[in-house]
């Protein structure tokens, strides 16, 4: 048993969960364990307990919430718990715990501590602006600017793009996760950062010009 801000973080069985949030929002939350490590488990709860005492969410029977860049649901699967689902790495509904999430949030801070960057996680429901050939799998070409707070501020091109800006699409963040699971490891780099991407290289640097 762990306790963190005065609530108990237990693992029991194959599930880990809390005691001490229903007072707060009338139930615990479980998340089934499957193959990721104890201490990512514990990280993403504490991250759950944050949220609920920090924002003093009132949480319904499926409500989501983000786990940075990837989304949970509430599960009401009994009187007591609400069980974490995670959506599916393809989009095509959810599925019990939280395995895929925790391994997008834990490959994009590995990325940033790479180049000594602190993460800017980009939120599920955010703008990406691409070119023609992001969905096809093409090499991709991408650079983050500084943007309002619905966009990412992520621009992805591919040598299909035709010097035309206005062939640009605005895309939801979680499209391209679908589509480019390959690529979602860099998204938290922050602005500034480029990165270059085939099937057989990458390339990333952060380039000043792109603050500006």
């Amino acid at each position: 048993m762990i306790e963190y801000r005065g609530v108990e973080i237990l693992f029991e069985n194959r599930y880990i969960g809390t005691n001490g949030l229903s007072k707060m929002i009338e139930k615990e939350f479980i998340i089934s364990i499957k193959k990721r490590s104890h201490d990512e488990y514990v990280e993403l709860i504490r991250y759950l307990i944050d949220y609920v005492i920090d924002s003093k969410p009132s949480i319904k029977p499926d409500q989501t919430i983000a786990y940075h860049s990837w989304l949970l649901k509430c599960c009401e699967l009994s009187k007591l718990n609400y069980e974490i689902w995670e959506v599916q790495s393809n989009g095509e509904g959810f599925e019990e715990g939280a395995d895929y999430a925790i391994k997008v949030v834990q490959e994009q801070k590995q990325e940033c501590q790479k180049y000594g960057a602190n993460p800017q996680f980009p939120i599920f429901n955010q703008m990406m602006v691409i070119s023609k050939g992001v969905y096809e799998g093409l090499a991709v070409d991408a650079v983050r600017y500084p943007s309002p707070d619905h966009m990412s501020g992520w621009w992805l091109t591919t040598d299909l793009y035709d010097e035309n800006i206005e062939s640009f699409m605005n895309v939801h963040y979680y499209h391209v996760a679908f589509m480019r699971p390959e690529i979602i490891k860099y998204f938290a780099l922050p602005y500034g950062y480029r990165f270059y991407k085939t099937d057989n290289e990458q390339d990333i640097w952060f380039d000043e010009d792109a603050l500006k």
